[in-house]
């Protein structure tokens, strides 16, 4: 029951969410109140035993003011409770001090008052509070100095009512102090437990997180393999169909086709092998694809050089496989088409990001487009508008002393 009662009473105005600082801050405030209104009431009691009634009363007096502190925690004014308690253990101090005199040992209260504001308020974010505190406390002591103690001087009190009452407040302030330093004690313990707690607690976290991300990785890289297999069965089910007996304009179809699966399946390839799940070095993916479309055209493979500049090299897969499918209709336009006339040919490829925009260029020195060039009529164009599309940007072909494309956009 008492423990449940001085639960209830040093947690008043605690509220769920709050910060541990404005926690630990809020219940020692309430447990150094409890103490002052615990030596207030026994303070009166002693006073009125040795026959000192208006002191008693003032004392009690003290303990109906000091509720108000509670009150104004309870309605979350937490700083204003805080100072309010401290003010009124100060008045109270400072007005027993002069009322009994400076022999009867009332200063010695300010030693726990001090540790108390000293435990609660950090100095690096309530500097002007402990400083109002500490300067409103050397006043008072002075104030009582330079007075003499006769502000509020009682004559009923003799030497030896000091005396006894000096040996009364020392007791009562080192055991206040005492306490003070075994609730402060208390807390850091507790404090350090939670924080102990939650260290774990956030370990076994992590160990559950690190674990989960290694499963999803194995399953993206999975994914990545089956998907690469599945498209090699498709590429291979193309080749199945490639034969001499074929026309060359389905042969065509059928080279292309393959060649697209390719340019995917080199994507899921290099996710699967590399280290990264979610990205592509877009220039060794473009090294590769290259070699694969020499492959797919031996006849001119010889005669065409291919050259690369890469400024921006990893690529996240949803854009890789757009730019990826992209790179391979140009390169197999260029192949097929762009050096029927000519004994060597030269392809340049730039990929480059400025200020988050990103370029792609492929460039030939062959025939250029023909002047009754109609995207319409080119299903590789109408892929690579699509795919443009996809990638929210823009492109363009122009004609300068070959076939240039370019694409621009955001990434």
């Amino acid at each position: 029951m008492l423990s449940k009662t001085w639960n209830y009473i040093t947690n008043i105005g605690v509220q769920n969410g709050y910060d541990s600082a404005l926690t630990k801050r809020i219940i020692l405030s309430n447990q150094f109140n409890t103490v002052a209104i615990v030596i207030y009431f026994l303070s009166g009691i002693n006073n009125y035993l040795l026959g000192d009634v208006f002191s008693a009363i003032l004392l009690i007096s003290f303990v109906f003011i000091s509720l108000i502190g509670f009150y104004l925690q309870k309605i979350k004014w937490h700083t204003v409770g805080i100072t309010f308690t401290f003010v009124a253990i100060n008045l109270a101090i400072f007005y027993f001090e002069s009322y009994s005199g400076f022999l009867s040992g009332t200063y010695l209260f300010h030693f726990p008052l001090v540790l108390a504001i000293t435990f609660i308020y950090d100095f690096k974010l309530d500097k002007k509070l402990m400083v109002f505190h500490f300067v409103l406390i050397v006043g008072l002591l002075f104030t009582n100095t330079l007075t003499d103690y006769s502000l509020f001087k009682n004559d009923f009190i003799t030497d030896d009512n000091r005396h006894t009452m000096f040996l009364f407040n020392i007791m009562a302030s080192f055991l206040g102090l005492s306490f003070f330093v075994y609730l402060t004690i208390q807390n850091n313990l507790n404090e350090r437990r939670l924080f102990l707690e939650n260290i774990a607690e956030r370990e076994q976290s992590e160990k559950i997180i690190t674990q989960a991300l290694a499963e999803k990785n194995t399953l993206i890289a999975e994914l990545h393999h089956r998907v690469k297999n599945n498209l090699a069965i498709i590429s291979s089910l193309f080749n199945l169909k490639l034969n001499d007996d074929l026309h060359i304009d389905a042969k065509n179809v059928l080279i292309e086709s393959r060649n697209r699966v390719r340019s995917m399946a080199l994507i899921h390839n290099r996710l699967y092998n590399g280290n990264e799940l979610t990205s592509v070095n877009f220039e060794e993916y473009a090294t590769e694809l290259v070699s694969e479309i020499n492959t797919s055209y031996p006849a001119i493979a010889n005669t065409v050089k291919v050259n690369a500049h890469f400024k921006q090299s990893e690529l996240n897969v949803a854009v890789a496989i757009p730019c990826g499918l992209i790179l391979n209709e140009l390169l197999t336009n260029c192949y097929k088409h762009a050096f029927t006339n000519q004994a060597n040919g030269i392809i340049d490829i730039s990929f480059t990001e400025t200020n988050g925009e990103c370029t792609l260029s492929v460039k030939d020195n062959g025939g250029g487009l023909p002047t009754n060039y109609s995207k319409k009529q080119s299903l590789g164009i109408t892929v690579i508008e699509a795919l443009s599309e996809q990638l929210e940007g823009t492109f363009s072909f122009t004609n300068n002393n070959g076939t240039c494309f370019e694409l621009k956009f955001k990434y």
